[in-house]
């Protein structure tokens, strides 16, 4: 196969905040990128779009797809109309980077599982946020084993109480937090989980501040094959916000806050190791030590700034981007396989199975 370095012309559909952050940052590429085309059902905003970014600007989806100078289509469009738009764009003969969530149905999981069965290396998924600083130095920590076997994940994103009233609130509209930042953290929790399958899924889901009719509060819990088990909590309603992640194993734990700016650590030293025990049947004293104490233990106790030290949103955008160039041009595995992405749409309908109570669309 013969590779290239030549930058790729790509247009973009759906020119809202994440669309406007995709075209801010793929059109400064300018290395690997070149805008062509924007599309969006506002005119204004297309016409508007296109002339900073100096390409076509329209309103129509298809004659958006039928531009030839177009090699990428960004698909950055609605939630429910991700899928359809990836099958459309596929069909087009373009490659296509599709926006989280890629699907909110039974049937955009299917389509979409048809979409990469059939066309290798023509859809690519936008879990942008696998490339946070402190998510990756997360997974390098658990990497270097110092926290021993891991047994427990838990992940948060809390939002202050934030009451959003745009479409994201509507479950008409895809919206709700299991597929605004859920994709997000189901897709690190999967990572954490060491590539286990997933075997048991708990969740609950609530409508607790939002003016809308989308969950705004969501709790999971996965249950891996390999005994790992990973909770996610994504709210707009916390007072008092939890670190974003927690980890737990035989050796040691991690704590990374909200902000992503360090990681503590406190783990057994390296060359020590348990003794010989058993537990008794009889009755503990009543005194005198009647446990192993954790002072005696040989903890080394860290705090490690997350590095780079950079804007977390504009630095997801970079490495997507420059991983999706070396993917189509030079044919390097994209990190995002679309298997890891698929098990993230998998999930999320069981978890609106278990959640009835919400009129979820399609």
């Amino acid at each position: 196969m013969k590779f290239s370095s030549a930058p790729i012309k790509f247009g973009v559909c759906g020119l809202g905040r994440i669309g406007a952050q995709h075209c801010r940052f793929f059109s400064k590429d300018s290395a690997r990128y070149q805008p062509v085309a924007f599309c969006d059902t506002d005119a204004t905003r297309a016409r508007e779009t296109a002339a900073k970014y100096q390409g076509k600007p329209c309103t129509d989806f298809a004659a958006f797809l039928a531009d030839p100078d177009m090699e990428l289509a960004i698909i950055a469009t609605r939630s429910l109309d991700h899928a359809r738009h990836a099958e459309q764009a596929i069909a087009a003969g373009k490659i296509v980077l599709l926006e989280k969530p890629i699907g909110v149905t039974a049937r955009d999981y299917a389509t979409l599982q048809r979409l990469a069965r059939e066309h290798p290396g023509k859809l690519y998924c936008g879990h942008n946020h696998r490339f946070e600083p402190a998510f990756q130095n997360t997974l390098a920590i658990v990497r270097e084993g110092i926290l021993g076997k891991i047994y427990a994940v838990k992940l948060s994103k809390h939002h202050v109480f934030m009451r959003r009233g745009d479409w994201q609130a509507r479950l008409d509209c895809g919206g709700g937090q299991l597929s605004v930042w859920g994709p997000h953290l189901l897709d690190h929790a999967l990572q954490l989980l060491g590539g286990s399958p997933v075997r048991g899924v708990w969740s609950y889901l609530r409508r607790v501040l939002t003016p809308g009719d989308a969950d705004d509060h969501m709790r999971v819990l996965l249950s891996a094959e390999n005994g790992v088990v990973a909770e996610i909590e994504i709210s707009n309603s916390v007072a008092l916000p939890a670190p974003s992640c927690v980890i737990y194993g035989d050796r040691g734990s991690l704590v990374c806050g909200q902000e992503q700016k360090e990681i503590r650590l406190r783990y057994l030293a390296p060359d020590f190791h348990w003794g010989a025990a058993s537990a008794s049947a009889d009755t503990p004293p009543v005194e005198g030590p009647w446990h192993e104490g954790a002072d005696k233990l040989p903890w080394i106790e860290e705090t490690r700034a997350v590095t780079p030290d950079v804007n977390m949103w504009d630095y997801v955008e970079i490495e997507l981007a420059r991983h999706l160039h070396a993917a189509i041009r030079g044919g390097v595995p994209f990190p995002i396989k679309n298997s890891d992405a698929l098990e993230v749409v998998r999930l999320t309908e069981i978890v609106k199975k278990q959640n009835a109570q919400f009129n979820w669309a399609g």
